[in-house]
């Protein structure tokens, strides 16, 4: 079973994207915050991670630097309501493979999901 983890400090988006792949065998981790998203990734190693910008305490692009320091290997999939082409630029230099835009489009998130997790 693959193993996604959603790093978002809005319950709301995490239970999005959760209804929407809970039928799909996937087994999904949540954290609010980046460092409890770093702890969570460094433990289970998830196959896919979806990592919110805009988070209490070290943000999104932070986190992931961080994973990525250890799980070189790991897919980050950034997300933001703050997409300008500086904040992009930062997401990628951090380790995200893709970035995505708030607000959530499920049927976005579905495909982006669907090609890492397939």
């Amino acid at each position: 079973m693959k193993t996604l983890l959603i790093v978002d400090d809005e319950s709301s988006i995490r239970w999005i994207i959760k209804v929407a792949f809970e039928q799909e065998n996937i087994r999904i981790v949540e954290a609010s915050n980046g460092e409890e998203g770093v702890s969570v990734a460094l433990q289970l190693s998830p196959d896919l991670i979806i990592m919110d910008y805009k988070l209490p305490g070290i943000n999104g692009w932070e986190a992931t630097s961080k994973i990525k320091e250890k799980l070189p290997n790991s897919i980050v999939i950034g997300h933001t309501g703050y997409a300008n082409e500086e904040n992009k630029k930062q997401g990628f230099s951090s380790g995200c493979t893709e970035i995505l835009h708030k607000p959530v489009d499920l049927e976005e998130w579905e495909n982006v999901i669907s090609k890492y997790l397939a």
